[in-house]
């Protein structure tokens, strides 16, 4: 699918200046200009700082959370930890749980089952842990609008604080603390951090060292915010930076173990191993299984159990992808038979599939025809479904435009949960169509590729490919940075990995340098040596015989315009 490059805008006066004020090289400051625009100088801020990290105390509630629990530890009660089933949740419960056992609280947790139960606090729940003597229940990651389940248990009998950090209503839970970034009334510099990253707070709150909270549980903090595709700035630049530095010698047993697991043992942990690697198989426990067998790892010092979980949870990860593959391959059946692809959203339902799964599906289908998705897992009566969106396309106002179609919805402007009769899916997929007919425009519908600037030969230097590592970690809000090389000359072409992917020899002005793109060996066909080309990708050094070779590592490539 062709794609739109769209180049950001360049100020040479403005790069001049940052040039000068943070003492980097000029294709690095050519690259923050546009950051430092639409982000801030968070995305400058110290990496390994923790002075800047904002206070716990800024969070609304945190000291009423603090005398509290501090109440409850005292006397004994029986603190209850409620966290959620994804990376996130579980790497804050295994952190509030960690540090509340560490000093002396009668303290459990309780994760519930994607499957059986579903997301967030069920009053089912609630009367389980009444029988087990809860006293205290502190949500994780979850409980901003539980508004009748938390009622429910404080008219039970137990004392509720919620941490979270999802979108709040006006209105908060009837409880005695709410701490969340994004309360209404919240002062907190920064909105943006995990519902692990509220966890941490919670407890250098407790605690008073933020330096020995980092020691022991920043390496849960990285995680949880990488897999929650948190925005890598601000402090969470901070978190992420620290994190790696501590993953890479980290003294958990259970992270270790899952680290060798996954094959990544001896190699150097990055922001993208949590993105690609350890996040999934840890989000498939949640998807597939019971995930309260993380938390289980992340607080373990067993090394048994430890290795035990981490090979469950690779198991469980090549399950969840083999069910994933055969969904993808239907839908896709289902799309093509029917020509849904010439709509604006695409809806498909079918019976059977697997709901804790169809999400990602939804993705890589928004992702393959550039079109608004949502999958529908049909079930008797009701179909319950995942949405995924594109740029330029809300999805939350979609759905609420035709709210009359559906028995509930949430979620936010690029992904959605939907709930919808079955009688009523075709109803739905009219009117969510002739929605988008009148927001969008036939351009919305073409990927767009954002290119940070356009370089030339003398730009491609080893120094000045280090020099960007400045900008680490990359991910949400701070993506790695997108070059194009205009004309370039193809002097070699060929696949590689059984003609997956394509790798090049290019030449410009008179110097030759590699491209590689994964995933694109299709593109053998529509190249010839000598071809005159445009290309755009990450700049990376490759290692190769013990020789460093400046190499593109392809996002795309087109056919240059004379």
């Amino acid at each position: 699918m062709k794609r739109q490059w769209i180049l950001r805008k360049h100020n040479n006066a403005l790069v001049s200046q940052i040039m000068e004020k943070y003492n980097i090289s000029q294709l690095t400051a050519r690259v923050l200009q546009n950051r430092i625009e639409t982000l801030g100088d968070s995305v400058l801020v110290d990496k390994n700082d923790i002075s800047a990290m904002h206070s716990p105390f800024l969070l609304n509630d945190m000291q009423k959370a603090v005398d509290i629990i501090n109440n409850a530890v005292d006397f004994g009660k029986h603190i209850t930890i409620y966290g959620d089933y994804d990376a996130d949740g579980v790497t804050a419960t295994s952190l509030l749980y960690s540090y509340l056992s560490s000093i002396g609280a009668y303290v459990d947790y309780y994760v519930p089952d994607r499957m059986e139960e579903g997301y967030g606090i069920n009053k089912d729940a609630v009367d389980y842990l009444k029988t087990k003597g809860t006293q205290l229940l502190i949500t994780v990651d979850t409980g901003a609008t539980a508004f009748e389940q938390i009622q429910y248990a404080v008219d039970s009998g137990m004392e509720v604080i919620v941490t979270d950090h999802h979108e709040c209503q006006d209105e908060l839970p009837n409880c005695s603390a709410v701490i969340n970034p994004k309360r209404h009334d919240s002062t907190y510099p920064f909105k943006d951090i995990a519902g692990v990253a509220v966890a941490f707070k919670l407890v250098c709150a407790l605690n008073e060292s933020v330096e020995d909270i980092i020691e022991n549980y920043i390496e849960l903090v990285c995680i949880g915010t990488v897999s929650d595709v948190m925005p890598l700035i601000d402090e969470n630049r901070i978190f992420v930076t620290i994190g790696l530095e501590h993953l890479n010698r980290s003294n958990f047993v259970g992270i270790n173990s899952l680290i060798e697991a996954v094959g990544l043992k001896g190699k150097n942990i990055t922001a993208g191993s949590i993105g690609f690697t350890l996040g999934p198989r840890i989000n498939a426990c949640g998807r597939l299984g019971n995930a309260s067998q993380c938390v289980t790892l992340f607080t373990t010092d067993d090394q048994d159990e430890a290795d035990m979980i981490s090979q469950n949870l690779n198991s469980i990860n090549t399950q969840r992808q083999e069910i994933e593959q055969s969904i993808l391959t239907e839908a896709i059946s289902i799309i093509e038979k029917n020509n849904l692809y010439n709509n604006s959203v695409i809806v498909v339902g079918k019976e059977g599939w697997h709901h804790g799964v169809i999400g990602i599906v939804a993705s890589k289908i928004a992702e393959k025809y550039y079109k608004p998705t949502i999958l529908l897992c049909i079930d008797g009566e009701y179909a319950k479904g995942s949405g995924r969106s594109i740029e330029n396309f809300d999805l939350f106002s979609a759905l609420n435009s035709v709210s009359d179609d559906l028995e509930k919805f949430g979620g936010h402007c690029l992904a959605a949960g939907v709930t919808v009769k079955t009688s009523n899916i075709d109803k739905f997929s009219q009117d969510i169509n002739m929605y988008a007919l009148s927001v969008m425009e036939q351009i919305d519908f073409v990927p767009k590729l954002y290119v940070d600037c356009n370089i030339c030969s003398r730009d491609l230097t080893e120094e000045n490919i280090n020099n960007l590592a400045v900008l680490e970690p990359y991910g949400s809000g701070n993506t790695q940075p997108v070059f194009s090389l205009m004309k370039c000359q193809i002097y070699k072409i060929a696949t590689l990995g059984e003609n997956k992917h394509i790798r090049m020899l290019l030449i410009l002005d008179n110097m030759i340098f590699s491209a590689v793109g994964f995933g694109m060996g299709r593109l053998i066909n529509n190249y010839k040596q000598g071809d005159i080309v445009d290309v755009a990708g990450h700049l990376e050094i490759n290692v190769y015989n013990n020789k460093n070779n400046i190499q593109i590592r392809l996002k795309d490539i087109r056919l240059s315009t004379k």
